[in-house]
């Protein structure tokens, strides 16, 4: 989402950006593409590579693996097709970023709805803060360098997933992904042996790297880390609602402004997705609340239908204003989510790089910093790039993987545990959600809501 965590966290976030801050190459739109298809690096010329999962992340992976000439590449998923309306929307900045990278720049702003600014207020309606991202962006010296294009686009904005998965994926050959094959197991190399992947239908096929992009239930973690490490459930629940693509439920001058909502033990918010034409831009709520009835994850993005009469009660029980309960009454999908949290792996790869992980399957974090994705593609484009350095800067694929954790670990570790707090506080009653209140009050008067932001926002995948 896109929450602004107060000062007393904002270090754990501003320290990995003191460490790294991305400073972007510029170049022309025709050096990109030329870069985006080199020779295939000799290491890589007759070795296979499988991604698992055809979700941003994956997708991500496969791309960007091309883009260093790394081609003899597979995307395997369980599903039948790539089905739009999974799911719902969010926010793409350093994940913006990526996409200009990949040099798809022009799909990111056809999809995408410019997050202009983040306006936070109680349900009686006292501001607590208003965040004006694109001025802020265009304003830092770093900002502008890693999140406005060579175009002069500022890259912060929300899309639906389904819009940009679908996109992604008709940016890859036809024969890169392989749908109906769900994955019932991975095994990492033991002895030298190349790793392989069990399908449902219990085919076998090996590989010289598995890379896991299959979410929160991982089959390529449980290869590395043997299921070490379950879930703990946090007691809190977030239902998501979506509308429709086209409707009204939002006015014109509010859509490109996420509006946030607090109210005793419950929080809420609501912005747009899609691209500029009106018909595309479908309206998004999520309302996250304690709820101590253990809920599972819902990987899978099932539908809830009865969970708008709930949701719909509950934000009238607070006191939420009208024009926010009128956007959850016009969606006509919901997802019941319950928030589980995930320890930082001990590590990402196998000590043969055989199998390794980006995406959640190596850091799922709590929505609550709106990070989950960008932070995935940013996994994508970083183990392509240290991949492609095998045989050169590293000596093996083991090495390059490692590289890869080294550089993305500390930023994803940051987020999570941050997460964790910000959500622990958004969803708190009685004196907590004083206490949030005043916290966020002093810090957007004193402007820290914005540069925690933009912290989070910039771009970190290269050493």
């Amino acid at each position: 989402m896109f929450y602004h965590a107060p000062a007393a966290h904002a270090h754990r976030i501003a320290s990995c950006a003191t460490q790294r801050t991305r400073r972007i190459r510029r170049g022309s739109r025709e050096t990109r593409a030329a870069a985006s298809a080199p020779e295939t690096p000799r290491a890589w010329a007759d070795k296979s590579i499988a991604i698992i999962g055809a979700g941003p992340s994956g997708l991500a992976t496969a791309l960007a693996l091309r883009k260093y000439g790394i081609t003899n590449v597979k995307v395997f998923d369980r599903v039948s097709e790539l089905r739009p309306n999974i799911g719902g929307g969010f926010n793409l900045n350093g994940g913006a970023r990526v996409l200009c990278e990949l040099g798809l720049e022009d799909v990111y702003a056809s999809l995408a709805n410019d997050l202009l600014g983040v306006r936070a207020r109680r349900v009686d309606g006292q501001q607590l803060f208003e965040v004006k991202v694109h001025e802020m962006i265009s304003a830092d010296v770093e900002g502008r360098e890693a999140l406005v294009s060579e175009n002069g686009r500022v890259l912060c904005g929300t899309v639906q997933r389904a819009d940009l998965q679908r996109a992604m994926a008709s940016a890859l050959p036809d024969d890169v992904i392989m749908l109906n094959r769900g994955v019932k197991s991975v095994q990492a190399s033991v002895n030298g042996t190349k790793s392989s992947i069990t399908f449902e239908d219990d085919a076998v096929e090996s590989f010289d790297l598995v890379i896991g992009a299959d979410g929160i239930d991982s089959q390529a973690r449980v290869a590395v880390d043997g299921g070490a490490s379950p879930p703990k459930y946090s007691g809190i629940r977030i239902v998501f609602g979506c509308t429709p693509a086209g409707s009204d439920a939002r006015p014109a001058s509010e859509m490109n402004t996420a509006h946030q909502w607090f109210a005793d033990g419950m929080y809420m918010l609501c912005f747009t997705g899609g691209g500029d034409r009106k018909e595309a831009k479908q309206h998004n709520i999520a309302v996250c609340v304690r709820d101590e009835t253990r809920r599972d994850e819902n990987t899978a993005w099932r539908a809830k239908p009865a969970a708008k009469d709930e949701t719909i009660l509950l934000l009238r029980s607070k006191g939420v204003p009208q024009s926010a309960i009128t956007v959850a009454e016009s969606c006509d999908r919901f997802f019941d989510v319950g928030v589980h949290y995930h320890d930082v792996l001990e590590r990402w790869s196998d000590a043969d790089g055989s199998v390794t992980l980006v995406g959640d399957a190596c850091h799922a974090m709590p929505p609550f910093l709106g990070q989950g994705a960008n932070q995935a593609m940013q996994d994508a484009l970083c183990v392509a790039s240290c991949l492609s350095k095998v045989g050169s800067k590293y000596a093996t694929t083991a090495d390059a993987l490692q590289a890869y954790e080294n550089i993305r670990k500390p930023p994803t570790a940051a987020i999570m545990q941050s997460s964790r707090f910000v959500g622990a506080l958004e969803t708190g009653a009685g004196p907590v959600s004083l206490f949030r209140d005043v916290a966020f009050f002093i810090a957007g008067t004193l402007g820290i809501t914005g540069k925690v932001f933009l912290t989070g926002a910039m771009p970190r995948f290269e050493a």
